[in-house]
């Protein structure tokens, strides 16, 4: 990775849109990037940034608490920041748990009942559901010529 980019090959580089990237730092999610000649010149630490808060986005993690986190790390490693941060990622963690927990039992009862319905398709004597599945004969069209008399 170069070690100076464009807003465009950052964007480029994080599946974001140059006008996201603005976006995220207008509201506080990254920190301020740096300029050269009035144009952002984005760095390894600001992607190593974008890239952690993708996947704090990606896990489902509210803006606001992303704005909190990245609010405490400008506090720098204080004892504090580092306890303060901690605690939002553990609670945020505890959270992605109970939603995993939830999604799991809601698997297994789906599988409970695919099972059943599958089972009370074949009770029936009706085909399987792989033959069910299997498509249809092709269906030929009568042929438009003529006999010949």
């Amino acid at each position: 990775m170069p070690h100076a980019m464009t807003i465009a090959e950052a964007a480029l580089a994080t599946g974001l849109t140059a006008h996201t990237l603005r976006y995220y730092e207008q509201i506080g999610l990254i920190d301020p990037v740096p300029r050269r000649s009035g144009q952002r010149v984005y760095g390894e630490l600001e992607i190593r940034l974008i890239g952690f808060v993708l996947k704090l986005r990606a896990t489902g993690m509210p803006m606001r608490d992303i704005q909190e986190y990245v609010r405490l790390r400008r506090l720098g490693d204080t004892p504090e920041s580092i306890r303060l941060r901690g605690d939002l990622l553990a609670r945020h963690a505890a959270h992605l748990r109970e939603e995993l927990t939830t999604l799991n039992d809601t698997i297994q009862r789906l599988d409970d009942k695919i099972a059943l319905y599958r089972s009370m398709y074949v009770a029936d004597g009706a085909p399987s559901p792989a033959e069910a599945a299997a498509p249809p004969p092709p269906v030929t069209a009568p042929s438009k010529r003529r006999k010949q008399a």
